[in-house]
């Protein structure tokens, strides 16, 4: 009896013991095969995934462009959207590309265009914040700005501190140069900004403002709209620039096409020049 419980035993504990250790490492080898199925099943999706991602960009053939009203340079109402659009638009086709542009309040065409929701805007002066939210293309064009007075006022500047017991007229969104801008922030100046860059004349030349700041060309193009010769004779600009400045094309650093849309802009730029 003894040796049959003898014999019973180590069977149960050794050969049946054995078989269940060899039935785990099995299982544990099924499990790591499973793993490394899984794990190459999804490098494979990933890289297919960014195939199919770098084949859609290198095929997407389109750009949207978000513009504001900025007669006589752009304008939705101006032949071909303006002499700015003309070029910002010809430069992108002459590369095969298909434009849309859309005309909103300058501040949602910087917002849109930040966000990545439209691919583009022009154009926009360079300055320390936007340069870390957005790329900026090859100059489009040069501008001056400078201070519209009213004749009669005698009006005179040489430092920005000749400039505070003034009120000045702006443009909601624009960036107005440094002078203008940093006064601003520090609270030195006396800014009003409003959406309607016109109307900004006709508080200057009823005396509500005292000044106006505005791109030189713009500024006359407007007047010439809005009035007639007996009040245009009465304003005038100072002939100190408060800044010359380039202008330009700018793509949100969010768009996954940033850089490849500011080399073919950049690219297309040059031909039209040439042209």
């Amino acid at each position: 009896m003894a040796l049959l419980l003898g014999f019973v035993y180590p069977c149960e504990n050794g050969f049946m013991g054995g078989r269940s250790v060899v039935m785990e490492q099995v299982k544990a080898m099924l499990k790591q095969l499973i793993v490394l199925i899984f794990y190459c099943m999804l490098a494979q999706q990933v890289v297919a995934e960014s195939i199919v991602e770098k084949v859609i960009l290198e095929n997407n053939k389109t750009v949207t462009i978000a513009l504001g009203e900025w007669p006589p340079f752009i304008g939705e109402r101006l032949s071909g959207f303006g002499t700015i659009s003309r070029i910002v638009t010809s430069s992108f086709e002459n590369q095969g590309y298909k434009v849309t542009v859309g005309f909103f309040p300058w501040k949602r065409s910087f917002e849109l265009t930040r966000m990545g929701d439209w691919d583009a805007t022009a154009v926009w002066i360079r300055n320390p914040q936007r340069e870390r939210k957005f790329i900026y293309s090859d100059a489009v064009m040069v501008g001056t700005q400078v201070l519209f007075y009213r004749k009669d006022s005698l009006f005179d500047w040489e430092s920005s501190d000749d400039l505070e017991k003034y009120i000045i007229g702006g443009s909601t969104g624009y960036y107005h140069g440094e002078i203008i801008d940093q006064g601003e922030k520090a609270g030195v100046l006396t800014l009003e900004r409003i959406p309607d860059e016109a109307a900004n004349f006709k508080k200057l030349l009823i005396g509500r403002i005292d000044l106006v700041v505005a791109n030189k060309d713009v500024g006359y193009y407007l007047m010439n709209q809005i009035f007639d010769a007996e009040e245009l004779s009465k304003i005038t600009h100072h002939r100190k620039p408060l800044e010359t400045a380039t202008y330009h094309l700018i793509i949100g650093k969010k768009n996954p096409r940033s850089q490849e849309l500011i080399d073919v802009f950049n690219l297309g730029l040059a031909q039209v020049r040439s042209q």
